[in-house]
């Protein structure tokens, strides 16, 4: 691999979406594995980079929102000012929706989710590749099973962002295999996190009969910015406890 220990200077990770659910648990698990981490939200880091630090690894944060394009590189050209490199970018910022069906659907509701969970994924994605290319580095986006199956209880627009990110996340293997790059995403189903709750949803809908874990999902994404992930690339890995077979 050309990317992660490549150099002398400790890989660094780049995680949006991370002041809390699968954003903090991926942040927190690559620390745990060396990676410098850098997390990005909208919210307040500091629980997430406390906890990182806690236990004795490197981690910084800072507030911006992912639909401001021009914060969105001035965060990250920040981040790699600081850090000396970017070898991994994880985009996990998104948002589920108000509404259900597509009859209430506002274009203010359909504007914030587009927003954050695809172009937010986008403007994110773009303002990492200049530091990227110089390493043959690595992109993980996180998806959803919404945007493999259609969804159960979420809008419309939830769905077919998810379904962008996916079909986004192809388009940029291909594009940037020249430069080493390896782009892959994660489709997790329900997961247990701050995102899920007043949803609706029930376990009994999952084929295990449970909801997944935030560490689970981190556990995808820690494994994809490996040496060991280092000739996968272009590929949605499923993590959904059965919800989606595919």
């Amino acid at each position: 691999m050309t990317g992660p220990h490549a150099q002398d200077l400790q890989t660094h990770t780049v995680v949006t979406g991370a002041a809390q659910g699968i954003g903090a648990a991926i942040a927190i698990g690559l620390a745990a594995v060396g990676h410098a981490v850098t997390v990005l939200d909208v919210k307040d880091t500091t629980d997430t980079v406390t906890s990182i630090e806690a236990v004795g690894h490197r981690a910084t944060g800072a507030q911006v929102d992912v639909r401001d394009r021009d914060a969105v590189r001035a965060a990250i050209d920040s981040a790699v000012i600081r850090a000396g490199r970017l070898d991994v970018l994880i985009t996990c910022a998104g948002i589920y929706g108000a509404v259900t069906t597509i009859d209430e659907l506002l274009p203010e509701d359909l504007d914030a989710v587009l927003g954050v969970n695809l172009a937010g994924t986008i403007w994110t994605v773009q303002a990492a590749l200049p530091h990227l290319r110089r390493c043959g580095g690595r992109v993980v986006c996180v998806g959803s099973v919404a945007g493999r199956n259609g969804g159960l209880l979420s809008g419309p627009h939830y769905g077919a962002s998810k379904g962008g990110v996916h079909a986004f996340v192809r388009w940029l293997a291909k594009t940037e295999a020249r430069n080493g790059i390896l782009a892959n995403a994660i489709a997790p189903g329900p997961i247990d996190t701050p995102m899920l709750q007043g949803r609706g949803y029930t376990a009994d809908a999952v084929p295990l009969k449970r909801f997944g874990r935030a560490e689970e999902i981190a556990a995808v994404a820690v494994f994809l910015a490996s040496p060991g992930a280092s000739y996968i690339t272009g590929t949605v890995v499923d993590a959904n406890g059965g919800s989606f077979i595919g």
